[in-house]
């Protein structure tokens, strides 16, 4: 029987929401990581502790017993704990710090010739950030004394990279995993960071026994910044820090999708008429797609660009070619993706208003969040456009060639974490360089078919071989490890 295990990460997998009638109900999460943390969990019999984020998340937790909630559905059922934390607190915690500072660092998004430049109200939301990470820590000694000895606490991403520090000086002895599911900032541009801030946050990782990345290139980041720290003795070559008279190792474990799970929903019938509609609405033009997030790193503005100088280039393909950008909105309490947003639209009607015709249009902007529509846009494309400036991973590069019908082709952002793991079947571009991905447009939309064939195979396995499952395997036997090494 697998050990007991906790889960920790900022969203929960389900949220709470009242239906018509009152009641309040729950929806599941989607994707890799909710799928694979569910799963171990069951068989594990463990917990996940989240923060509430809903009004939904708030009401069930007053609801319950100490936020403690006993969830079913079907074959599948879920033990959660919901942190309710007051509103000022988590917004200097969520949107302050960990999507305002440690994103953006990690992302390389500040302009440096202007921004960052911090005040005195960022040791108030660092205060805040300290704030949630330690009643995250508390959350999790209580659920694990709850479970007894040798519980496995995997603790999730950038929002709590003070928890395993924190959990660790309250349960000496535990366990601890920390994932990051983000790129990794190199150490020159992590030192931009406050100094008290960029000390905690590495100091707070350290805390764990085993640091999980997606790609070797943010392993080595951490490496590298970690280095520079007073104390900690980091071994390059075997990916392990000594700090503390602890062995620290870090470790590479890409996660993927549940492609069973996806196939099931292309399948419905609900999907299988929006894929109608798409092919009516596509008619004889071959269909280029993005599907993101309106996210600064997903470069969405450079790919509109890199179409445009496409279809200059080769007029013979204009009223034959079709862009779907599905985009849903993200973070828009924050008012530079505000700003981005409304320059991916401006720049949309701009290529249309340059290369439309009456009865054909270069570019559909759709603007919602709408995930059964995007399962049934990758059935169609003939070309899936991948291409952010750093990504820690980018599930879309895999989501895509699992369910295309049409051999399609993969034009890859080489800064993306997928790269390292998909890179040999796609076409890959240097996300700046809007020349190389219009060229890397122009060679996937003409390419022969059995050259298509033969990559979107490859993607196809690829991407199977990997199943989500395994990414918490691996994982656990990190733990497994570390627990063999202090006996």
């Amino acid at each position: 029987m697998s050990p007991p295990l906790i889960v920790a990460s900022n969203r929960g997998p389900l949220t709470f929401e009242r239906a018509r009638k009152g009641e309040l109900q729950a929806r599941r999460g989607s994707g890799g990581l909710v799928t694979a943390l569910s799963s171990a969990l069951i068989e594990a019999e463990g917990v996940w502790v989240a923060a509430a984020m809903s009004e939904g998340d708030r009401e069930m937790v007053a609801e319950s017993k100490g936020g403690r909630i006993d969830h079913a559905e079907g074959d599948v059922s879920y033990r959660l704990r919901y942190l309710d934390i007051p509103p000022d607190i988590y917004d200097g915690y969520y949107n302050r710090i960990s999507n305002g500072m440690l994103w953006f660092a990690h992302h390389y998004l500040w302009d440096t010739v202007t921004s960052p430049s911090f005040g005195p109200d960022v040791e108030e939301a660092w205060d805040q950030y300290v704030d949630v990470n330690r009643r995250f820590a508390q959350a999790l000694a209580e659920e694990g004394d709850a479970l007894g000895r040798d519980t496995a606490f995997l603790i999730q991403d950038y929002h709590l990279s003070l928890v395993p520090r924190m959990l660790r000086e309250l349960i000496p002895d535990a366990l601890i995993a920390h994932f990051s599911h983000t790129s990794i900032a190199g150490p020159t541009y992590f030192r931009m960071l406050p100094v008290r801030i960029h000390d905690q946050v590495l100091h707070g990782m350290l805390g764990a026994d085993v640091l999980g990345f997606h790609s070797p290139a943010w392993a080595e980041n951490f490496l590298l910044s970690a280095r520079q720290l007073p104390g900690a003795r980091v071994d390059l070559a075997r990916s392990r820090i000594v700090t503390d008279g602890r062995e620290v190792t870090v470790r590479i474990h890409p996660i993927s999708v549940d492609g069973r799970a996806m196939r099931e929903e292309a399948a419905t019938p609900r999907v299988r008429n929006l894929r109608h509609a798409l092919n009516r609405w596509r008619d004889n033009n071959r269909l280029i797609l993005r599907v993101d997030r309106l996210e600064l790193t997903k470069n969405v503005v450079r790919g509109f660009q890199a179409y445009e100088l496409f279809l200059r280039r080769n007029p013979s393909w204009l009223g034959r070619v079709r862009f779907l950008a599905l985009l849903s909105p993200s973070r828009m309490e924050l008012p530079e993706y505000r700003e981005y947003t409304e320059a991916c639209l401006t720049e949309a009607r701009r290529v249309n208003d340059a290369l439309g015709r009456e009865d054909w249009q270069p570019i559909e902007l759709r603007l919602k969040d709408d995930y059964i529509g995007a399962i049934a846009a990758y059935g169609l494309y003939d070309v899936l456009f991948v291409n952010p400036v750093i990504d820690g991973m980018n599930l879309v590069a895999m989501e895509g060639p699992l369910l295309n019908r049409r051999r399609g082709v993969l034009v890859l952002s080489r800064n993306a974490g997928a790269y390292g793991r998909l890179g040999r079947y796609a076409l890959p571009v240097n996300p700046f360089d809007v020349d190389e991905m219009a060229e890397a447009l122009e060679q996937a939309i003409s390419m022969p078919v059995d050259e298509r064939t033969r990559r979107s195979r490859g993607l196809s396995r690829l991407v199977l071989a990997n199943p989500p499952a395994r990414w918490v395997r691996g994982q656990l036997e990190d733990l497994e490890r570390a627990k063999r090494r202090r006996r």
